[in-house]
């Protein structure tokens, strides 16, 4: 009975477009390990500063906040499948212009913060157009699923490229990371270029006008105590949750570790990611998705503590293995709620409010590094991992009532 279970659920697997994805997910996930250990440390050796460190990594998804709805409006209006092609060619030349500014130029904060910023404006097309792709390709009973193989193979594009991204940073430099990166975003492209899905029909005069239609999405949300609910767990955690980016300053200041220690921190929560959405494929049949995602929120509190008082790297590791097992159950349940509640010509909107979420992040990055330089970075983890337990007991509460089908 359980091999049968098993073998249900990763079925999802059979369905349009979900093997592209997934696979470029992996090969996308794999290059963004290089700006999150290169450049965290580049900023932090430049400058000796952790609130530097936060603005590099953070700014990513700065765009987000201004750029979201209309990505989300454009992701309705446009051809899915082409927004991602456009997404991936044009990481991969941002990546290669980076590599070629490592080799001949000396890079500065500046030309960090730039790079970075001309990443998030792609972040935020990309990401939620493949989101709604995958729910314009699986039934609504499958789609948690197909959020978790998508997790599953994000995470593990994760799990041994910082480390060594570590290694080859600390050996050969920073340009032969960005040049490996080109590479892998270059596979990526290749792999989005094999993703369709049928064009929507839609008749002249059918659609309102485009800022008309940004306007209709956030009244739509508005309508929607459930998605409206599920947006307000996100952004909360967008704004407690920006500590990761405090990686490379506990890396230096408390475990002595360097570059390396940076890679070995990323790679075991990227070693818990893969095992996460297995985790969730496993216990949808047993347990709530809105159980699931409470646990999970409130498991990632607990060991987000339990980081920031680490005595020693390996237990560091460890938990940033907890921190990553939970993140993708809490991202597949929170995705897929948000779009099996809205039909499909709304899904690129909505989709874009989440990814605004994402995009409070970048705040929470500066906030986690003004933190960090008020209290230190220890107690200012600390605090966060509280404020993350409060909200998965809001969570608990909210989900109870509000939930949708195939959820």
């Amino acid at each position: 009975m359980q091999t049968v279970g098993l073998r249900n659920r990763f079925g999802v697997l059979r369905e349009a477009n979900v093997v592209w994805l997934a696979t470029a997910t992996l090969f996308n996930a794999a290059g963004n390990n290089v700006y999150g250990v290169a450049l965290g440390w580049l900023a932090y050796d430049v400058t000796g500063s952790p609130l530097a460190v936060g603005a590099v990594l953070g700014i990513r998804t700065f765009p987000l906040l201004f750029m979201g709805m209309i990505s989300g409006a454009i992701n309705d209006r446009v051809h899915r499948p082409t927004v991602l092609k456009l997404y991936a060619l044009y990481y991969t030349a941002a990546s290669f212009g980076m590599t070629l500014l490592l080799y001949f130029g000396q890079v500065n904060l500046t030309h960090m913060l730039i790079y970075m910023f001309v990443v998030g404006l792609a972040f935020t097309f990309g990401p939620n157009a493949r989101r709604a792709i995958y729910a314009d390709s699986v039934p609504p009973n499958k789609l948690i699923d197909a959020f978790a193989v998508d997790r599953s193979l994000f995470h593990l594009g994760h799990t041994v490229m910082p480390a060594v991204v570590g290694v080859v940073l600390a050996t050969y430099g920073a340009g032969l990371a960005f040049a490996i990166q080109t590479g892998l975003y270059s596979v990526m492209t290749l792999l989005a270029l094999k993703v369709d899905t049928p064009r929507p029909t839609v008749g002249r005069g059918a659609r309102p006008a485009f800022f008309a239609s940004v306007w209709q999405g956030l009244t739509y949300a508005r309508s929607r105590p459930g998605v409206l609910r599920m947006l307000g767990v996100s952004t909360s955690l967008s704004l407690v949750g920006g500590t990761y980016v405090m990686i490379p300053v506990f890396s230096v200041e408390v475990f002595h570790a360097g570059p390396t220690g940076i890679g070995l921190i990323l790679a075991g929560g990227a070693a818990g990611g893969v095992v996460g959405p297995i985790a969730l494929l496993l216990l949808r049949r047993r347990m709530e998705t809105a159980s699931m995602l409470a646990v999970a929120i409130g498991v990632a509190g607990i060991a987000t503590i339990g980081f920031a008082l680490s005595p020693s790297l390996a237990f560091a590791v460890a938990a940033s293995a907890l921190i990553g097992a939970v993140g993708p159950v809490r991202g597949a349940a929170t995705e897929g709620y948000l779009q099996l509640a809205v039909p499909s010509d709304f899904r690129g909107r909505i989709g874009a409010l989440n990814q605004i979420t994402r995009g409070i992040s970048s705040l929470g990055g500066l906030i986690a590094g003004a933190a960090a330089q008020l209290f230190g970075v220890v107690l200012a983890t600390v605090i966060a991992g509280l404020l993350v337990i409060v909200i998965a007991y809001w969570s608990v509460r909210a989900f109870k009532r509000y939930t949708v089908e195939g959820w």
